[in-house]
Order: C-alpha cells, then sequence, then structure tokens
C-alpha cells in the first residue's frame, strides 16, 4: 500500500509533454542563426530581406489556425491524444525545411505547419499541466513550459550556427519521435476523464499521478470542483457575460499583449541581425548563443523562486527592468543612427543591454505568463479561452516583429525599442493594479476569487 504522496510521477508526466514543447521552441528560435544563412550565398535560392521576415512570420499564421484547431479536440478526444497529434506537424515542418533544397516555397510551408505545432502547444500544454498537477507543485511544474522552450531556442541557435538548415532540420526530426515514444505511457488528466464521467479511469490517473493508492477524498474534491464549472455556460459568449471569465480574459489577454509589446519575438528572431549593426565585441552567432543560454538559466531560477516570491511581484519587475533596457538601446541607436557619434568606446552596451534585457524578461513575463495561463479558466471555458488567448498572441508575435523590421528599416532601429519601452512601462502599471496573485491556490480557489474580483 502506498500512503504518503509523490511528486515525482506528475514530474514525469509533465516533463515528458514538454518535449513537445522543446521542439516548439527550436520552430520558434529557427529563425535567428536560419535567417542570415538563408540570406547569403550558402543558400541555393535567392532570398530577399523582405521574403526572409514573411518567412519568418508565417509561422504565427499557424499559430493562429492551430488555435482554433486543438482547443476544439482536447475537450473531445482528450488532452492526451491531442497533446500526441502535435508529433505530426512538427515531424511534417523539419521534413519540409530539409526539401527547401527543391524549392524556397517549401520553407514558407514548413513555417507554417510548425506553427500549427507551436499553438497546440501553447494552447494544450497549458491546460495538461495545470490539471495534472497539485498546487503545491503546479508553479514549479507550470515555469517548466517556458524552461523547455528557451531550452529549445538555445539548442537550435547552437546547432543552426554550425550546420546547413538541412542539416538541423534532420537533427531536430528527431526530438517529435522521441516525444510521441515517451508521452503514450502517461496518464491522461483527471479532469478531463471527470468531465466524461469516467470515475473509474480518473481514480486510476490520480493513483499514477500521485502514486499513491487512497485518492478517493481528492476524486470528490475534484468531482465537486469540475461539475460545479462545467455547470456554468461554456460558449464564446460566456466569456464575456460570467463575471469570472470576464476577469480572467482581461488579466491573461492583457498579460499576453503586453509581454509580446516587450519586443521579445523581434529581439529572439532578428538577434544576429542587430548585434552586426552595434557591435563588433564578439561574433554575432556566439553573442546570440550567449543570450539564449543567459535565458535558460534566468528561467531555471525563475523555477525556483516562482512559488515563493509570487507570480505578481515577479511580472512588475520585469516589465520595469525589460523598459530600462529597452529605452537604453533606443538611446544608443538614436546617438549611432541619428547624432552619428562614434560609439566605439561603448560598442559592448548593445550586448549588455540585451543581456539585461533577457534577465528582466524571463524572470518574469517569459515565465510567469505561461503559468499563469494553466491557472486562470475554469473547465467549463478553458478551451475557448486558450484559443482566442494564442489568436491575440500569434496576431501581435506577427505585428510586433513586423513592426520591428519595417520601423527600423524606414526610420532607425532606436524607433521600435523606444517604442516597446513605453509599453512596458504601461505593463508594469497594468501587473501592479489588475494582475491577482495566484500563488499556493488550488484552481477552484482562482476561480472563486475571481468572482469576488
Amino acid at each position: 500500500m502506498l500512503d504518503s504522496n509523490k511528486t515525482w510521477p506528475q514530474y514525469a508526466a509533465v516533463m515528458t509533454a514538454l518535449i513537445a514543447m522543446v521542439n516548439a521552441g527550436i520552430h520558434f528560435g529557427w529563425p535567428s542563426p536560419s535567417v542570415p544563412k538563408i540570406l547569403s550565398s550558402e543558400y541555393k535560392f535567392n532570398i530577399t530581406s523582405s521574403e526572409a521576415s514573411y518567412i519568418t512570420i508565417i509561422g504565427p499564421f499557424g499559430d493562429i489556425f492551430g488555435s482554433i484547431l486543438y482547443p476544439s479536440l482536447i475537450d473531445h478526444i482528450g488532452r492526451k491524444k491531442t497533446i500526441l497529434l502535435i508529433a505530426i506537424p512538427q515531424i511534417t515542418s523539419m521534413g519540409l525545411v530539409y526539401f527547401s533544397f527543391l524549392s524556397k516555397y517549401l520553407l514558407y510551408v514548413a513555417r507554417f505547419i510548425g506553427g500549427l505545432a507551436e499553438a497546440a502547444c501553447f494552447t494544450i500544454l497549458p491546460v495538461y499541466i495545470g490539471e495534472v498537477s497539485e498546487p503545491n507543485v503546479r508553479g514549479v511544474l507550470g515555469s517548466l513550459f517556458s524552461l523547455v522552450f528557451i531550452l529549445g531556442v538555445f539548442i537550435v541557435n547552437i546547432i543552426g550556427s554550425y550546420v546547413t538548415i538541412h542539416t538541423a532540420a534532420l537533427l531536430f526530426i528527431i526530438l517529435p519521435v522521441t516525444f510521441a515514444c515517451l508521452f503514450s505511457r502517461m496518464p491522461e488528466s483527471p479532469y478531463y476523464l471527470i468531465m466524461k464521467s469516467n470515475l473509474q479511469e480518473a481514480e486510476s490517473s490520480l493513483r499514477a499521478l500521485r502514486r499513491r493508492d487512497d485518492v478517493r477524498q481528492e476524486l470528490e474534491r475534484l468531482v465537486g470542483d469540475v461539475n460545479r464549472q462545467m455547470s456554468e455556460p461554456g460558449s464564446y459568449k460566456d466569456l464575456y457575460r460570467i463575471q469570472s471569465n470576464r476577469m480572467a480574459c482581461l488579466i491573461m489577454f492583457g498579460l499576453r499583449v503586453f509581454q509580446q509589446l516587450s519586443g521579445t519575438t523581434a529581439i529572439s528572431l532578428y538577434m544576429q541581425i542587430i548585434f552586426a549593426k552595434s557591435t563588433d565585441v564578439m561574433a554575432k552567432d556566439l553573442a546570440s548563443i550567449l543570450i539564449f543560454g543567459l535565458q535558460l538559466s534566468v528561467n531555471f531560477t525563475a523555477v525556483l523562486i516562482v512559488d515563493k516570491i509570487g507570480r505578481k511581484p515577479l511580472l512588475v519587475i520585469s516589465c520595469i527592468g525589460c523598459a530600462c533596457n529597452l529605452a537604453t538601446l533606443g538611446l544608443y541607436f538614436t546617438l549611432q543612427e541619428v547624432v552619428r557619434m562614434n560609439l566605439a568606446r561603448v560598442n559592448f552596451l548593445p550586448l549588455a543591454c540585451v543581456v539585461f534585457f533577457t534577465i528582466s524578461f524571463a524572470i518574469g513575463q517569459g515565465n510567469v505568463v505561461n503559468l499563469m495561463t494553466s491557472e486562470m479558466f475554469s473547465s467549463s471555458i478553458k478551451a475557448k479561452a486558450t484559443c482566442l488567448m494564442n489568436i491575440l498572441f500569434a496576431l501581435f508575435m506577427m505585428s510586433t516583429t513586423k513592426f520591428f523590421q519595417l520601423t527600423a528599416d524606414s526610420f532607425g532601429m532606436f524607433v521600435p525599442f523606444f517604442f516597446f519601452a513605453l509599453c512596458q512601462i504601461v505593463g508594469a502599471l497594468f501587473s501592479y493594479y489588475i494582475v491577482p496573485e495566484t500563488k499556493g491556490k488550488s484552481l477552484e480557489e482562482i476561480q472563486q476569487k475571481l468572482k469576488k474580483t
């Protein structure tokens, strides 16, 4: 008889599912080392700067379609089966990148299909993580979501910088295959099984996740929570009609918007180009690897402190830190591009600012926003809410990336940096006055708090 609770099975289930998120990070970060390659003579076909920007941002178009498709599946075939389906577009995407030596247009298709998988990861994985985790470990497990995403970005910047895009694509196919093999052995979410009135399997799932024989008390509590949440209307209109849903949408939509208005996507995708234009302190590929390695380390630190410091303080600190470093970058490029000042003595500054921007972003917005996605919505509306959230996320990801490219090319690099800095100041105020603290609360307790807000 196993009487005491174990948490390692929850870690095993979440970490196995998050292999898909590593590959999403690889897809997201692919342009950083790859765009300079496809713009050079190394690539077989002639690619213009404009074409490269569209290859970069077509991935979020896939995010939009994936955000519509996958939420409709998770309540019908289940969290586990829908997550397993992520492997198909991930394998297909990298396969098409490999075969892009036949036609450059395969890169567009590959990025779009990869976006479908990325949307599935952002839509489904937070739901699964929140539902298989107990409150005392949910903060850590939810934070791993961001950590492994950055791990994927880090991996693609290392491998992608030193091998051809075709060789890299073959290597990256290994991950989704491994993910599908391992995750197929993990349990289904007990929340989903309760939603389908399959209490016997829900009890078996809880036993596997808690590594404990007697889970009747927790099962009865979850049945009550899920039944109450499912008794609420669950249409798209109810996201705005019901007080708790409306408040959750305001909070999470706001956090997603300000997360992208930090310019993090544009900076990540154009990082090697930014360094090439501003500094010769170190090679652009080494600089980008350093930045993403640092982001990986900071995200790991955030995993350890998010349940100690809390979500809200980390968000405020993150926004303020991002604003300061973005403003400094804006000032640097103003002096370089407008004043034409010789900045040779301080040409380390762009690298330093991106380093501290990375730390600031990772400690809060890069970690907490994804974690809170798994906490804020009730079972009746979670799929639809995450669908809209990820559409919004994709739209702003495309918009900020294209905004960066257009304003930097037309007016100067200083314009987007000053704009993003201003947005982060507003984001800090939003986080301080609007965002609630969810540390240590069960999913039901969070819902009750939102009703009283």
